[in-house]
């Protein structure tokens, strides 16, 4: 992972046509946590970031290539989207910071920036060493990347590992996990770029984010089934894992 002094290295040309300054921003709306500075040396918290290259979108956000470092991503929500996705993600990574909780399966969030499309929150990309995107557990396993032993190994290392640090995946749909082949390790893991912490900040949330026993109580029970439900669709042919969404509603 780059280094946050170093985040300019790369794609400086691109930063200097997509990069606009402004002096009106009010610097209390962005995370303490910096990203670097711009070309023009001013600090990016003085940067709105112009978004050009999409990488993927979802019910509630869209991904979009970081124009100064390609190594990152920026989701923003969907104008017609009112769940503050992107403000749960932020509270329960810092969550998790605070018990020390790191790993492969999480990629790191960094913090908001300004963009013209909106605040938003910039997270480290899930991807291959030629910065495309690493596949979905159904792309993987449909174009033989892995083999569906290997798949249900990943599953039930995943579960293991939620389990054991207390993660909460709230959201297990299929489109929340990639695939990722470790280079330092030599093997592949899961990796859950959505659907952590909860969906919703209520009662609920803040309960098990105060309580550590009932944290780790919900965390193995999500788990459970997410390692359950996954399977279930590995074993069934006819699940969305291994037939996409759009046949899906073509064969009914």
């Amino acid at each position: 992972m780059p280094s946050r002094d170093g985040i300019l290295k790369d794609d400086c040309h691109i930063a200097r046509i997509d990069v606009k300054i402004t002096k009106t921003f009010d610097k209390n709306s962005m995370s303490t946590l910096p990203l670097g500075r711009s070309v023009d040396g001013a600090p990016l918290q003085d940067v709105v970031l112009v978004l050009t290259e999409k990488i993927g979108s979802g019910n509630d956000r869209e991904v979009w290539r970081h124009p100064l470092n390609r190594a990152l991503g920026v989701k923003v929500a969907k104008p017609e989207q009112e769940r503050a996705q992107n403000d749960i993600d932020l509270h329960y990574s810092a969550h998790l910071e605070r018990l020390g909780v790191a790993g492969p399966h999480v990629p790191r969030v960094h913090g908001w920036v300004r963009t013209n499309r909106g605040r938003g929150l910039v997270v480290d990309l899930v991807q291959r060493a030629d910065g495309t995107p690493c596949p979905t557990l159904s792309q993987a396993v449909r174009s033989g990347t892995i083999t569906e032993m290997e798949a249900v190994g990943l599953i039930y290392e995943a579960c293991e590992w939620l389990t054991r640090n207390g993660v909460i995946l709230a959201d297990y749909g299929l489109d929340n996990f990639l695939i990722r082949q470790s280079s330092v390790a030599g093997r592949a893991y899961l990796v859950f770029v959505d659907g952590l912490g909860t969906r919703h900040f209520d009662f609920k949330y803040w309960a098990r984010c105060t309580f550590t026993p009932l944290e780790q109580w919900t965390a193995r029970q999500k788990a459970l089934a997410f390692r359950d439900k996954t399977l279930a669709m590995l074993r069934d042919r006819s699940s969305r894992l291994w037939v996409p969404k759009k046949q899906q509603h073509l064969a009914a």
